[in-house]
């Protein structure tokens, strides 16, 4: 039998709570309210709604980079980035001289 786990709208003792709902063969087994400790069994409660689908995390966990893969290329653009941040200070600064040598 499946086994499958889906988040509906329960009432349990006249309140109506969100619950993750263990389901085995399409029947529902187990409830375990969402913020709390611990399951009950599914006699003693009913379902409501489903809930919409989890959100999908934003963030992706990123591959480890290897050994292998070569580190040359980061350290050519860290000194393109130096080079071209020195220039910009450079004609930052010396600005105003030229701009007065051109009149």
């Amino acid at each position: 039998m499946s086994e499958r786990t889906e988040y509906w709208w329960v009432r349990h003792e006249s309140e109506i709570q969100p619950a993750e709902v263990g389901f085995v063969g399409g029947i529902p087994v187990r409830f375990k309210f969402i913020g709390m400790a611990g399951s009950i069994p599914a006699e003693s409660a009913e379902l409501i709604e489903r809930l919409p689908i989890p959100p999908a995390s934003l963030f992706q966990a990123r591959p480890v980079p290897t050994a292998a893969a070569p580190q040359t290329d980061k350290k050519k653009g860290s000194w393109l980035w130096l080079i071209g941040i020195l220039l910009l200070i450079l004609v930052a600064q010396c600005s105003g001289q030229i701009f007065d040598m051109i009149k």
